[in-house]
């Protein structure tokens, strides 16, 4: 994925960009340009791939109690807080 990403701690829960880009009901292009800062993600994004984190977490055995909690964190509204880099 991109070196000058916003979100570098998506990567953990995604293979490739296609993957995301489909967590969040959106475009590579969309993906690309919120990645890279040019956009943000919508409401309905960030929801969508918490949404989608929380089914990877859950599948995983044992369950990651705090990767869950941050999941569900960014599905109430912390999404940035949470995944986007903070030096940017």
């Amino acid at each position: 994925m991109s070196e000058c990403d916003f979100y570098p701690s998506l990567h953990r829960y995604f293979r490739n960009e296609t993957e995301l880009a489909h967590a969040g009901c959106m475009s590579r292009t969309r993906l690309a340009d919120c990645l890279n800062g040019k956009k943000n993600f919508t409401r309905a994004e960030k929801k969508a791939i918490s949404a989608n984190i929380v089914v990877k977490t859950l599948r995983k055995t044992p369950i990651n109690e705090v990767e869950l909690d941050r999941a569900f964190r960014a599905w109430h509204g912390q999404f940035d807080e949470l995944y986007r880099r903070k030096d940017k």
